[in-house]
């Protein structure tokens, strides 16, 4: 067997950059295989393979899956400088505040910024500590969802690349006979490769994929959960259509990958195709084959397979009649079958003119829904156990507080973020979590301290320890104080206004020190922050808030 590359690292996306780095650059010259933490299984490395590790991190996690002879790096990473067109144009020397998942890679990020960019600032922003005052933007390595503020124009300059030294190690591992400055080139390359908007969904086997997921993997305390497997079930022993709906990161795939490894096609290759971000003409030459194309189309090159089409309303109307023609033509065929999947309700998609009529009578027969974490709560000890289980971490514990976080989180990114959350504990190689410790990814914090969960309770003492964290709470009660006398007379106050009504009061603050502070309002949902002439006005529950403290302050 030829020696692979394995890529490791814990989020799919990122870890799906990599992979596509590597590819680029090393033009097939070892084979490439990505695979996430929840997917790494013994025996899938073997004692010749080369492992990449996407961080330090997940050393320890991956050790027990590692035999002992492989060959294993940790990945250097740096910034894509080609993302960094809009900032090196600047004129004015400016100071960015830098945002990232871990302080480790906020400090790292702020290391290749400022050789890159010499003559700006960058200043970390660490979770649990006041931001730091006087920047002019916010700069994050595809970390966006991690900002705390939106008062400010942010730059999302893409996750962050392998290095060129990481690649030139790599090249000495593998006994490449390339020039280093051919390897320099594609490397170049491969930065503006990655900038570019392109698909990325190419038809994927079985082999990379985890022939053990079955239905009888799966532990659900969830009556929901439960009927849809035992649906699942059923249905995979048919060769009818499938059709999966579900949030993103419910598991879709996996109940895919379920339904053929459970199907009379086991044996036979898995296919993953989406028509997301990609044109027209490109789907119908890759699902049905063109015109000098090498190539039949993927439903006619599968044999006894299964084809797995995500995200089935990204296939463009005028082909999904084609599609709809290919099912007709294949009816009582059991050459291949076919999975589809949607995060929209397929009826819903259908009464928007989004899905077909005709496609639409071919997927509504047999539909499963995939259940959100918000839809069962009772899983989320059982799927922290099961991941637990799964990184050889049983002894971890998690505190009551934290237990109770996650139970009032609504999880919008499901068993995906689930996971990830608790891939993250685990990198923290402790034996007791409590809230201190998760990161800032986890959104569940800022339940801790509203009013969402206990009809209409306000833990004043909370959104206080909150604020005072930056250091000013008197001036947050004054620019309460301005909002509401703002709602009171129906006008909405921009920056400029609001500054002069605090000078009246006998504070002087910049415009960056404004900013910050309504930022952080805006965070503790005592002010809502638009764009525009709507501006900004305060909340009820601000105005609650208020209340309590000019009452608490006599």
């Amino acid at each position: 067997m030829d020696k692979r590359l394995f890529i490791i690292g814990i989020q799919e996306e990122n870890l799906g950059s990599l992979r596509k780095q590597m590819e680029y650059i090393f033009g097939g010259r070892m084979p490439v295989i990505g695979v996430t933490l929840k997917d790494l299984t013994h025996g899938a490395i073997s004692p010749g393979d080369v492992v990449l590790l996407s961080s330090y991190e997940i050393g320890e996690i991956v050790k027990p899956f590692l035999p002992e002879s492989c060959e294993v790096i940790v990945s250097r990473r740096t910034v894509n400088i080609v993302k960094l067109k809009n900032i090196i144009t600047m004129q004015k020397t400016s100071k960015f505040m830098v945002v990232n998942d871990n302080p480790a890679a906020t400090l790292e990020t702020i290391e290749d910024l400022e050789n890159v960019l010499p003559d700006h600032d960058f200043l970390p922003y660490m979770a649990h500590e006041p931001m730091p005052e006087n920047f002019d933007f916010i700069i994050t390595p595809g970390e966006a969802n991690l900002v705390p503020t939106k008062a400010y124009q942010t730059f999302d300059i893409g996750a962050r690349v392998v290095s060129i030294e990481t690649v030139m190690e790599l090249k000495e591992i593998f006994e490449l006979e390339m020039k280093d400055s051919l390897l320099m080139q594609y490397y170049i390359k491969t930065m503006v490769h990655l900038t570019a908007k392109r698909s990325e969904n190419t038809p994927v086997s079985i082999a990379d994929q985890n022939k053990n997921r079955t239905f009888s993997g799966i532990s659900t305390e969830s009556p929901q959960m439960q009927s849809t497997i035992r649906i699942a079930s059923q249905m995979a022993k048919t060769s009818n259509i499938i059709h999966i709906t579900g949030e993103t990161g419910t598991g879709k795939q996996m109940l895919a990958e379920m339904i053929h490894n459970d199907s009379a096609y086991h044996d036979m290759p898995f296919y993953i195709y989406s028509g997301a971000d990609k044109d027209p003409q490109s789907i119908d030459n890759e699902l049905f084959g063109g015109e000098g194309e090498k190539h039949q189309g993927i439903l006619r090159e599968v044999n006894r397979g299964t084809v797995y089409i995500k995200n089935i309303d990204s296939i463009p109307y005028q082909l999904q009649n084609k599609l709809a023609n290919y099912f007709d033509a294949n009816a009582g065929s059991s050459d291949v079958r076919i999975v589809t999947s949607s995060i929209d309700d397929l009826w819903e998609l259908y009464k928007g003119d989004i899905i077909s009529q005709k496609l639409y009578s071919y997927l509504s027969s047999y539909i499963l829904k995939v259940p959100s974490i918000s839809e069962r709560k009772e899983d989320i000890p059982v799927l922290i156990d099961d991941f637990k289980n799964h990184f050889n971490r049983t002894e971890m514990q998690f505190s009551e507080r934290v237990m109770n976080a996650f139970v009032r989180y609504d999880w919008p990114g499901n068993v995906r973020e689930l996971y990830n959350l608790i891939s993250y504990c685990v990198c923290l190689n402790q034996k007791y979590v409590e809230i201190d410790s998760l990161p800032i990814f986890f959104k569940g914090l800022e339940n801790d301290y509203d009013n969402r969960a206990e009809d209409g309770f306000l833990d004043t003492e909370a959104v206080i320890n909150k604020i005072e964290k930056h250091g000013f709470l008197s001036e947050s009660i004054q620019l309460l104080n301005i909002y509401e006398q703002g709602k009171k007379e129906n006008a909405s106050y921009g920056r400029g206004k609001v500054r002069r009504l605090l000078l009246e009061e006998g504070i002087k603050m910049t415009d960056q020190q404004l900013r910050l502070r309504i930022g952080i309002l805006d965070e503790l949902e005592l002010l809502n922050v638009r764009i525009g002439r709507a501006g900004t006005t305060i909340s009820e529950k601000g105005e609650k808030f208020l209340e309590e403290m000019n009452e608490s302050r006599g």
